[in-house]
């Protein structure tokens, strides 16, 4: 068998491009696991080189009005964070025996869109896959 050779942007690039192909199918929930994975890993590589994820600017934006709004709790931050990553982490990582309900397209086009906006932010390109993905959601 052959050894693959990948940086991390291109291992993120095809988790996204996977994601996007199983979200025009349908399939939500390997699209929500692959757009977390690239997600996480595009914002890191954005994080070192000093610049803002999607995920943080949506974050401090959600706080910020939930500031405006009053809200004085001190695990805020903690707390939207929890929410933001609430659908992809129980994909990823739930066990319990209860069936759990999500609204798996609108969470995972949100995901997707997070991950695309990354991904152009990192490369400074979108590939035609998710132009196509982001014009189709946008619309709804």
């Amino acid at each position: 068998m052959a050894t693959v050779k990948l940086h991390a942007e291109e291992i993120a690039e095809r988790q996204l491009l996977a994601a996007i192909e199983f979200a025009n199918n349908g399939n939500w929930v390997p699209a929500i696991t692959l757009a977390g994975a690239a997600e996480e890993i595009l914002g890191k590589r954005l994080r070192r080189i000093g610049k803002e994820p999607s995920y943080d600017s949506m974050k401090a934006a959600v706080i910020e009005i939930a500031r405006q709004a009053g809200e004085i709790n001190p695990t805020i931050e903690k707390d939207i964070g929890y929410l933001i990553n609430l659908t992809k982490n129980e994909l990823k990582h739930y066990s319990g025996n209860e069936a759990l309900e999500f609204d798996l397209e609108q969470d995972g086009a949100e995901l997707l869109e997070r991950a695309i906006a990354n991904y152009e932010l990192l490369s400074g390109t979108v590939r035609p896959e998710m132009i196509r993905f982001w014009s189709t959601y946008s619309e709804t």
